[in-house]
């Protein structure tokens, strides 16, 4: 008859037998532990978690799954029946317990992404594409990292058909976005399906221009992008195998160095785009206000510099017949003078 304290010692002779990797005298003593009925729980679950680590899934399965059925504690069997679905390709079943689990454990990531990943290859694209958007609070940028990342991790394991799957997604969520049809057109390279990969490259090369006009908006310069759609939209460099967009790419790399707290870069960053393109006037207004700040970091003479780039940006404002934006070029001017009067 045992009591805690030989339980305890037997469970302590198997962690030394595991330890010295004398799986099957292990094996046999948890069993010897399983017929006597003493802490079941704890038992099943100890020889489950040896069974998986000694690939005898369907008998780790049956141990993880009494534990679930017929034992009081039962949440760290569900942690490990979920992650042996998973491995064993019981997506639907993988659902179930990640759900289960979630219950109690809401905010466990690890969870939440077998459940995303159960569903992307349980062919439930649409309902995953949902769930993996709602877990990055819809930030597109942040879901289309975790999906390339993913499908980076699948690619390494040599399972180039879940990678496929995992960037069906980024389509769904942002179309036609190059680094993912660059990433399927290696996947394709790697199949040695050598024409499936050059028809993507061509793809490639005749929407990159459409694409990269359509996310990259001049829209209000006068508040900071997001810093994460500011480095992908900077990884799009690669394609721009024409220097197309060179002024641009100055741009977000200034509004990169100005988020990032790197000032003096970013001043430089604007200078070589007005260098590029002297008749835009995007270049002149970042510069102005990067000169501005630079200012108050007791160099007083860059805001005769700012004033003369806020002058410089009103008159093709003014050019442009954009009567709102000369204003607001005023508005600067008169703040920035009213400053200098301070001095």
């Amino acid at each position: 008859m045992l009591d805690n304290i030989k339980y305890l010692m037997c469970l302590k002779s198997v962690d030394k037998c595991i330890s010295e990797n004398q799986f099957d005298l292990a094996l046999e003593r948890l069993n010897f532990l399983v017929k006597e009925e003493y802490k079941p729980s704890e038992t099943f679950l100890k020889r489950g978690k040896l069974c998986h680590k000694l690939l005898m899934l369907e008998d780790a399965y049956s141990d993880f799954t009494y534990i679930i059925t017929h034992c009081v504690k039962k949440e760290e069997a569900y942690y490990e029946r979920l992650f042996l679905n998973f491995e064993i390709s019981n997506y639907y079943e993988a659902i179930l317990d990640a759900n289960k689990i979630l219950g109690w454990d809401k905010d466990n990531f690890d969870v939440k992404r077998i459940k995303f990943l159960s569903l992307v290859y349980s062919s439930q694209e649409g309902i995953a594409k949902d769930y993996i958007l709602n877990i990055f609070e819809f930030n597109k940028y942040r879901t289309i990292k975790f999906l390339f990342e993913e499908a980076a991790k699948t690619i390494a394991g040599d399972e180039l058909a879940k990678a496929l799957k995992l960037l069906s997604l980024v389509d769904m969520i942002d179309m036609d976005n190059p680094i993912k049809l660059l990433e399927e057109s290696n996947i394709y390279g790697l199949a040695n399906m050598k024409d499936r990969q050059q028809e993507i490259l061509k793809k490639i090369n005749s929407v990159f221009p459409k694409y990269f006009v359509s996310h990259f908006r001049f829209t209000d310069m006068y508040q900071d992008k997001d810093l994460m759609e500011i480095c992908f939209l900077l990884e799009l460099r690669i394609f721009d195998k024409q220097n197309l967009f060179a002024y641009p790419m100055h741009i977000l790399e200034g509004y990169k160095n100005h988020i990032e707290g790197h000032i003096i870069n970013s001043k430089e960053c604007f200078e070589r785009a007005i260098e590029l393109n002297p008749n835009k006037p995007e270049a002149y207004v970042l510069l102005a206000q990067t000169l501005q700040l630079m200012s108050g970091y007791d160099n007083p003479e860059y805001k005769k510099d700012a004033a003369e780039n806020y002058k410089r940006a009103m008159e093709i404002y003014r050019r442009e017949n954009l009567s709102d934006k000369v204003d607001e070029m005023r508005r600067q001017l008169k703040h920035l003078n009213s400053n200098l009067l301070l001095k």
